[in-house]
């Protein structure tokens, strides 16, 4: 658990996972915590048991949120350094990090590739449009809402790309896209872009695409903008699935 809202001291990480042949994650961040004032979304690599199990429990489970857990405390831009680290898998329904269901557990984690790193700096001006990074691997695709300051939310979602000016290569390493006749609210009380929603991004260089959203992993605005700390809960829930 943090010691203080202030000091960066290591602890509990969670990142939402996603796509079922190249696995990618998005860290659950929160703004008033300084362990977790970062949007990082990299991709992981586990064993082959580890995988299949993973997949097999959210193809059974298609409405849950999968989250791959640090066993030991550590500091984010360590784990982000080292590439790899402990951790648990977690199947979690309505986002309700309190009563996880343990996927496995004590297994090792690599990152494989970094697509996004960035603190949270209070200065920062909100983008003039809702912004996502956008990023894929062949036919699966997701986006996940750029998180700027406090308020602000966190989403993450699987889309389908329609139609596309952007290649492979700039899918598969992440492009920032701003969203189109979408109005942004940064405390919104329903997902801002729910599942069926199609909508236009316009990327750098005028680049354009068109997705469709086919399902959301995470929505959260309480524990990104709020006192409570989420690692307290995944904590807990470590030292349940290590009786």
């Amino acid at each position: 658990m943090t010691k203080s809202h202030d000091e960066e001291t290591p602890d509990i990480h969670g990142f939402v996972l996603m796509g079922d042949r190249l696995v990618y994650g998005g860290h659950l961040a929160m703004f008033t915590m300084a362990a977790h004032r970062y949007q990082v979304v990299a991709t992981f690599g586990f064993g082959a048991d580890v995988k299949k199990a993973y997949v097999d429990a959210q193809q059974a489970a298609p409405t849950a949120t999968f989250v791959v857990v640090n066993d030991e405390r550590l500091l984010l831009q360590e784990m982000v350094a080292d590439r790899r680290f402990t951790g648990t898998i977690l199947k979690v329904v309505d986002n309700d990090l309190g009563h996880p269901t343990t996927i496995v557990t004590g297994v090792p984690v690599e990152i494989t590739t970094v697509l996004h790193n960035r603190p949270f700096r209070d200065a920062d001006e909100y983008p003039p449009e809702p912004r996502y990074l956008l990023f894929a691997h062949g036919s699966e695709a997701h986006v996940t809402h750029y998180m700027t300051k406090k308020p602000d939310y966190q989403l993450l979602a699987d889309v389908r790309v329609v139609e596309s000016d952007l290649t492979s290569a700039e899918l598969e390493a992440g492009v920032l896209v701003d969203l189109q006749d979408v109005e942004e609210d940064h405390s919104p009380t329903t997902t801002p872009i729910p599942p069926g929603t199609t909508v236009r991004a316009l990327g750098a260089q005028g680049k354009k695409a068109t997705l469709e959203i086919t399902s959301t992993r995470w929505f959260d605005t309480e524990e990104l903008n709020g006192p409570t700390n989420y690692s307290v809960r995944l904590l807990a829930a470590l030292d349940a699935a290590s009786v």
